[in-house]
């Protein structure tokens, strides 16, 4: 049996020196920066909830910050339970020069690397993998620390003594009745650096990576911590399959940091410096010099006030880069070569999608004007409830929703009166909507008599549906076309916090004999569809604007020209510049008439093809009865916790 204490008391005392000790059990490795750490080489007898390449035990300035239950950190639950066919963990730990220590766990088909630099407070991590994981089915690193030891948590994710479940046995009450959970302490992998707890004293954090492994883009959400009386859980997601909307990538070394801090925030992820990794043969790692850019010049037809991102995507890799927000130029850095997919968001919406943008390494592809040509708030409303931009942060609830569960005590009333164009703003139009809740729910709206004299559409732009969920709308005492179910993720999604899904626009056609005659209101019902369970478990679907047109569109929209891409590979470097960020802001609902929301310059003509062509498939929302904006390229049926 093991000797816990002489193990613990042995790695408390070796601080003072940059080195490593092999023990039976044990690789004790010190930073020289009093931050040091053991790793398992040998799975205790009678401990199946402890494996081979675990941290045991981690220290700091002489103080053991390990969890108090004796489980380690690690991969999951533990390196022998990711695949099914493992048979034996194995890991090997060695000194390269006089300035580096590196670990690798190997099993199956994944490699994990724990590396440290002399005199660096980090752990420099590197996990790379051929095969999915079958057991949970998605790849995080889980710190687990001594929450007491922190007086600064992620407050959304603090479960501890709460007083029952909510759903599931993740999201919980807290003593004061909030709902607290996990996934509450999602962000967008856009927006979040790092994650982590800290003190006067000490902080612990882990700083991103590129994300380029990860799937379902750049505003992907999905859980970072949680707090329970025996850990503090800090979680690097790698991959996760809650709400995702793309398959998962693999052949790539996933670069991230363990940093410890006296207290103070940790650097950026853009000050995190891995060029090292370039001396150790990491499988998997591609260095700077080995990867390209791609440079935009401007992107015109631009709506005021709202952030814009670029997307680059193939089954390989994922990037992003926000464009400034003056004159729309943009650039992504470090990627891997190949042919990616553009896309153009406005906020989270694609209004843009050009295919075969090439990247090659050492150079950089620089493309032209990017006009947009297919945002919805292009086209004149009579009303307009909500701002197209894929997200439903302006409406009831929006800005919280993805924060707390839907039953919490902080949200207002999602059963909410009528909406009465022309007098309530958007914020009185709830964001979500769950059959046997709140749908049925009345937009009240008076029409001129050239407005009833024609067929109108409207149209309801949904983030995401659970389910099955799919809207349906009633105009008075008409019953509009069925809308069909479309392929969403089918994991839980809405009350755990994402709204982020696939974009579906959906359009329903009102005749004239639908409107009440006169100076009559009238009524615009929308309901949720779909055979679905309870509660907030039921039918749902999440709202990114609803109006009614104008105009009456022609019944088939002929499909965006195929514009040519610019592609002007230079010789320089690729360097990365910081992108200005504007802030996304709500636009206000729309009176009668509506107009259509202030816009940039007019768009310039694009420039021919100087290298390889690509073609434009019209990142649009074209008229029919449901268009699929962003089709996943696998929809994961799978529930997570």
């Amino acid at each position: 049996m093991l000797n816990w204490l002489c193990v613990l008391g042995a790695a408390a005392a070796v601080s003072a020196d940059f080195g490593l000790i092999t023990t039976d059990d044990l690789y004790i490795i010190d930073t020289g920066a009093s931050l040091n750490f053991t790793l398992r080489r040998v799975e205790p007898p009678g401990m199946t909830t402890i494996s081979v390449g675990g941290i045991e035990s981690l220290w700091y300035k002489g103080v053991e910050y390990t969890e108090t239950t004796m489980r380690d950190s690690h991969i999951g639950s533990g390196f022998d339970w990711i695949y099914s066919d493992t048979t034996a963990v194995d890991i090997v730990a060695k000194t390269v020069g006089d300035d580096i220590i590196i670990a690798t766990v190997t099993v199956k088909y994944m490699t994990h690397y724990y590396i440290v630099k002399k005199n660096e407070p980090r752990i420099y991590m590197g996990t790379y993998w051929t095969k999915q994981p079958d057991i949970q089915s998605q790849i995080r690193f889980l710190f687990r620390l001594n929450p007491s030891l922190f007086t600064t948590v992620p407050k959304e994710g603090d479960v501890r003594n709460n007083t029952g479940a909510v759903e599931s046995a993740d999201i919980f009450y807290a003593p004061n009745g909030d709902t607290v959970s996990k996934h509450y302490t999602n962000h967008r992998l856009l927006d979040w650096e790092n994650i982590g707890a800290y003190s006067d004293n000490v902080g612990m954090f882990v700083v991103r990576g590129s994300e380029e492994y990860n799937s379902g883009g750049p505003f992907y959400r999905s859980l970072l911590a949680q707090t329970t009386s025996a850990a503090f859980e800090l979680t690097y997601i790698i991959n996760y399959a809650q709400a995702q909307t793309e398959a998962f990538r693999k052949d790539l070394l996933a670069m991230y940091v363990f940093v410890v801090t006296d207290g103070e925030q940790p650097p950026a992820p853009t000050e995190i410096d891995y060029s090292f990794y370039k001396d150790l043969d990491l499988i998997g790692f591609v260095g700077k010099e080995s990867r390209g850019k791609v440079t935009g010049t401007s992107i015109t037809n631009r709506k005021a006030g709202i952030r814009y991102t670029v997307g680059l995507n193939n089954e390989q890799a994922q990037y992003w880069g926000v464009a400034e927000s003056v004159d729309g130029s943009w650039e992504v850095v470090d990627m891997l070569p190949g042919t990616y997919k553009l896309t153009v968001f406005k906020n989270e919406l694609e209004v843009r999608i050009i295919e075969g943008v090439v990247v090659t390494a050492g150079r950089t592809t620089t493309m032209k004007n990017i006009n947009i040509q297919n945002d919805p708030s292009d086209s004149k409303a009579i009303f307009r409830i909500g701002d197209w931009d894929g997200s439903p942060e302006e409406l009831r609830n929006g800005k919280v929703a993805t924060k707390m569960h839907p039953s919490d005590q902080r949200l207002a009333s999602w059963d909410t009166s009528p909406f009465v164009v022309g007098t309530n703003n958007d914020s009185h139009f709830p964001c979500y909507m769950w059959k046997g809740i709140n749908h049925f729910y009345e937009v009240q709206v008076k029409l001129t008599p050239e407005q009833r004299a024609t067929t109108r559409i409207a149209r309801m732009g949904v983030t995401i549906s659970y389910a099955s969920g799919r809207p349906a709308l009633i105009a008075n005492a008409y019953t509009t076309k069925e809308s069909p179910a479309i392929p969403q993720p089918t994991t839980r999604s809405l009350t755990t916090g994402s709204y982020r899904g696939n974009n579906q626009l959906y359009e329903f056609e009102i005749p004239p004999s639908a409107w009440f005659a006169g100076d009559e209101v009238q009524t615009l019902i929308i309901k949720v569809e779909g055979n679905g369970n309870s509660g907030y478990l039921n039918n749902a679907i999440s709202i990114d604007a609803f109006d009614l047109l104008d105009v009456q569109p022609a019944s088939t929209a002929a499909p965006a020209t195929a514009e040519p891409s610019t592609f002007a590979p230079t010789a320089a470097p690729a360097t990365k510049a910081p992108a200005t960020r504007a802030p996304a802001t709500a636009a206000p609902a729309t009176s009668i008439p509506a107009t259509p929301a202030p816009q940039t310059p007019s768009p310039a003509t694009s420039n021919p093809v100087t290298t390889s062509p690509s073609t434009d498939s019209a990142g649009a929302m074209s008229a029919g009865v449901v268009q699929v904006l962003l089709c996943a390229t696998a929809v994961l049926a799978l529930i997570v916790a």
